[in-house]
């Protein structure tokens, strides 16, 4: 199944030497002090950015940011706040059997695939899961896990690509479960910690459908934006979302969404559904129809370097970056990029 920084401050640079000096320390220090933000994809947090669940929270802004001190079981998180990080969004904590959107998952092999917002020094990557006889009612504790991750993949202070996956054997299970899915970072402290609402049926290998990929959106009108995405196999037909409502459906990988207001920014993503149910949404994609009167920057160019401040455009959205940043798809989803007029 496919689950799918703040840098340093100058200032301190400035006051203590040259111009010059600041340029040449602040490409080293954003390029490799940045400390990283990452989330599991559909992991609960990942689904509360795309819409797919609601009363979130501000962690719909930051789903890649639920970081805590790392040493789980020993350290981490406390006991009704591991959903959260510790409670940095509390909403996350809330727990019961109808609470969240469950991804589908039989036992067995499964992919848990990762997207960062920096590649950054790793330790590890391990992964819990809830126990037989577990209270889907009660606040996540501790005594809800198997404390002995499923998975765990040493990393050996290694950096990792933008998007990274674990294959992973999954015990078996029936029912609602909740898996831990924790990043740990080699150079500080802390980790990343996902939780991912899932749901078995029976059997072996995998989800019963996967998630569309590489969404994107080759046109805008003024009134229209049309969007692509790669087929899945299995998908009998695709849904449509806009800003977290569906608009549509289609039978093929292509859809054209019309009755647009121009010059507007609309989110988007798509879940395929077929004869075994349907997958949990695609990674958002947020595109601006024509007719806006606002600035259009330099289109994003993947081996374009950006600082803090620098401002690109891409599928007709103007962006942002918040941060030293190089490869990173300006999106909805993204952490290093902010979406401006």
């Amino acid at each position: 199944m496919t689950l799918r920084i703040q840098g340093y401050t100058l200032k301190k640079l400035a006051a203590a030497g040259g111009m010059m000096a600041l340029i040449g320390v602040s490409s080293v220090l954003f390029a490799e002090s940045a400390s990283a933000h990452g989330y599991v994809e559909n992991g609960r947090a990942a689904l509360c950015k795309s819409g797919a669940n609601t009363d979130c929270g501000a962690v719909v802004y930051e789903p890649q940011s639920l970081e805590a001190p790392k040493g789980f079981p020993a350290a981490g998180p406390a006991d009704g706040k591991i959903a959260s990080a510790g409670g940095i969004f509390p909403k996350l904590d809330e727990q019961s059997s109808t609470r969240w959107s469950k991804v589908s998952m039989n036992s067995g092999t499964n992919t848990f695939t990762w997207r960062l917002s920096a590649a950054h020094a790793t330790a590890s990557w391990k992964y819990y899961i809830t126990k037989d006889g577990w209270n889907p009612n009660a606040a996540l504790t501790r005594d809800s896990f198997n404390l002995t991750p499923f998975c765990s993949v040493p990393y050996g202070g290694k950096q990792p690509p933008f998007t990274y996956s674990d294959t992973c054997n999954v015990p078996a299970k029936t029912g609602y479960h909740v898996i831990l899915a924790v990043w740990e970072i080699a150079d500080t402290a802390n980790a990343f910690y996902n939780v991912i609402d899932v749901n078995f049926g029976s059997g072996t290998g995998g989800t019963t459908i996967a998630a569309p990929a590489n969404l994107a959106s080759p046109s805008q009108t003024q009134t229209s934006v049309s969007l692509t995405w790669s087929a899945v196999t299995g998908a009998a037909s695709y849904e449509i979302y806009r800003n977290g409502t569906q608009v549509g459906t289609a039978s093929s990988a292509s859809y054209t969404d019309t009755g647009l207001a121009a010059g507007t920014t609309y989110t988007y993503t798509v879940v395929a559904a077929g004869s075994t149910g349907k997958s949990s949404p695609s990674g958002a994609l947020a595109v601006k129809t024509a007719g806006s009167t606002s600035t259009t920057y330099p289109a994003w160019n993947a081996s374009t370097a950006y600082l803090g401040g620098s401002k690109v455009s891409y599928n007709g959205v103007n962006y942002e970056a918040r941060w030293w940043t190089q490869g990173e798809i300006p999106s909805a989803a993204s952490s290093v990029w902010k979406v401006i007029p």
